[in-house]
């Protein structure tokens, strides 16, 4: 009699290369922080800067911008996880707990933001942050995607 083995999630789940995926979300997350942070002080004392940042966040430009940026930033995560982490082979499930790390990382940043003096502009943890980072790195990683 031949027995079918059911693959198990959770064994899979802890498979996953934790060590390059991690790391990835923390920089990943650390490299938005960094940039919101810098434009918001480089406004505050630029007025060029300034006036073009409050252009930018009008109403309906805003929305193409943070998701545009953030569409960007899930495409570096998938680049940096290939380039400095290296992992075991990438696969759909690997990309999906990129993007949780990702998630983790910034809401790590956004938690504890305001203690370290962080301002979120352009990378605040909305639904269009989480949608466009998704975006990203599964457009990134689209060669992964049937492993």
């Amino acid at each position: 009699m031949r027995v079918l083995l059911v693959s198990n999630p959770w064994q899979q789940f802890k498979a996953l290369p934790w060590r390059s995926l991690v790391p990835t979300g923390l920089l990943i997350a650390l490299i938005a922080a960094l940039f919101d942070t810098g434009l918001y002080y480089i406004a505050a004392t630029i007025t060029a800067v300034r006036e073009a940042l409050i252009l930018l966040l009008r109403s309906p430009l805003v929305l193409l911008v943070r998701l545009g940026l953030s569409i960007g930033l899930g495409m570096v995560a998938v680049i940096c996880l290939e380039v400095w982490f290296n992992p075991a082979p990438i696969s759909s499930g690997t990309l999906w707990a990129l993007f949780l790390c990702v998630l983790m990382g910034s809401v790590f940043f956004s938690f504890f933001g305001g203690t370290l003096g962080l301002q979120p502009l352009f990378f605040p943890l909305t639904d269009v942050f989480l949608i466009g980072t998704a975006v990203g790195i599964f457009w990134q990683g689209r060669r992964y995607w049937r492993y």
